[in-house]
């Protein structure tokens, strides 16, 4: 399945990737407005159940698939893309 990626935040540490963030549309629609937006992260620490991000890991698009597919969904979206709805529900 591929996912629609509005938008991505990505987190480093000593130049390497530590979490990564996206926000993703799941209604399956081809263009705003979107009623199911979700944010969806992955980290480096191992989650069972979810996609971690391996030590040497590149940013990809893959990547960014992988984290929507199997990442964990945060409650925190509106910290993290602010602006969101008045981009992406209007």
């Amino acid at each position: 399945m591929h996912y629609n990626i509005l938008e991505a935040k990505l987190e480093f540490k000593d130049n390497k990737i530590q979490r990564i963030t996206v926000l993703v549309d799941c209604t399956g629609s081809s263009s705003a407005p979107y009623s199911d937006v979700r944010a969806i992260y992955a980290t480096t620490k191992p989650t069972s159940g979810y996609m971690n991000i391996p030590p040497e890991a590149t940013i990809s698009e893959n990547l960014l698939q992988k984290v929507a597919a199997a990442g964990m969904e945060t409650d925190d979206r509106d910290d993290i893309f602010p602006n969101w709805k008045t981009k992406y529900t209007s």
